[in-house]
This record gives structure tokens, sequence and C-alpha cells, in this order.
């Protein structure tokens, strides 16, 4: 058990009639007790506000963390969706603008395979990818992507190269 020792100090007789007054409450053993409790209390109290703003700091520290978590997740989810349906626009454009050259694309015979391996024979423009932006307004690199894409994906739209120019046509067989 610890050892218990007094501590005396001085205060005016006025504020130990006052003291003394609020011991008799039923709450307090005696004026003693409702010392050391006011003590205690005190310096609970003068603790407490430096650990509250540290708790209270580190709490809000932690809800704003949280906060930016939900805001940067927020802020990917509304990127993917930006970036999907920017996808979905890039889609539905390069469909449509494959429904224009399968519709301006020259036909040709199914049986047409422009110099069996040298393709020197060709030479219309209109047959170019450069030729066909030009009759339809449209960019020519994309108009090479689309066309390189039709010649792959259907076997309606055929390509060949002039080895001489290095220049690749396109047609839609018949």
């Amino acid at each position: 058990m610890a050892e218990k020792t007094t501590v005396a100090f001085r205060v005016d007789e006025s504020v130990k009639s006052e003291w003394e007054e609020a011991a008799e409450s039923p709450q307090y053993d005696s004026l003693s007790h409702l010392l050391r409790l006011s003590v205690q209390k005190e310096i609970a109290d003068t603790e407490t506000p430096s650990d509250s703003q540290e708790q209270g700091s580190s709490l809000e520290g932690g809800e704003a963390l949280q906060s930016l978590n939900r805001i940067e997740r927020t802020v990917e989810a509304i990127q993917d969706e930006v970036e999907a349906t920017g996808r979905e626009s890039r889609a539905d454009e390069l469909y449509d603008l494959e429904q224009v050259l399968l519709e301006v694309l020259p036909t040709a015979p199914e049986s047409y395979h422009p110099g069996e391996g040298d393709s020197s024979g060709i030479e219309d423009a209109n047959l170019t990818p450069h030729g066909v932006a030009g009759r339809i307004g449209a960019d020519t690199s994309e108009v090479s992507d689309a066309l390189e894409r039709l010649a792959d994906n259907m076997a309606q739209v055929r390509e060949a190269t002039n080895r001489d120019t290095d220049e690749t046509y396109y047609w839609r067989a018949e």
C-alpha cells in the first residue's frame, strides 16, 4: 500500500469556509476528499486539452485522409467513365467512317487480283487512303487506319501494295 503524506497550504478563512460548505455535499466524504478530487480534475483537465487536441488532430487527419481517399476513388471512377465514353464515341465515329468507306470504295470483281503478286499495275488514286480521304473530306490517317481495319476484318475489302511506290490501294470485292 502506498504511503500517504500530508500536503499543507494556506488560504484565506473565507475561502476555507466556502470549501467546507461545498464539502458538506453528499458526493464528498470530507474537505480533503473534495480537495483531492478537485486537484485530480484540474490535472486531468490540464492534460486533456493537449491530449484531445492531439487525438482531435489525429482523428481530423484520419478523417481528412479518408475524405481524400474517397475523393481520389471518385475522381478515378469519373476518369474511367470519361475514358469509356470517349472510347464509345471513338468507336461510333470509326464505325460511321467505316460505313462511309464501304459505300465510297470502288468495287472490283471477285476475280480482280492486281498483278498477281506484282501490284505495279494499280495506280487509281481513288483506291488510296489519301484519295478516298479527299473524296469524303476526312483525315487521311483516320481513313488509312479504318481501311486497314476493314481489310483485316472483312473479306469484302481487299488491299494491295504497289512495290514501286510503296502505296497501298483498297477496293471492295463484288
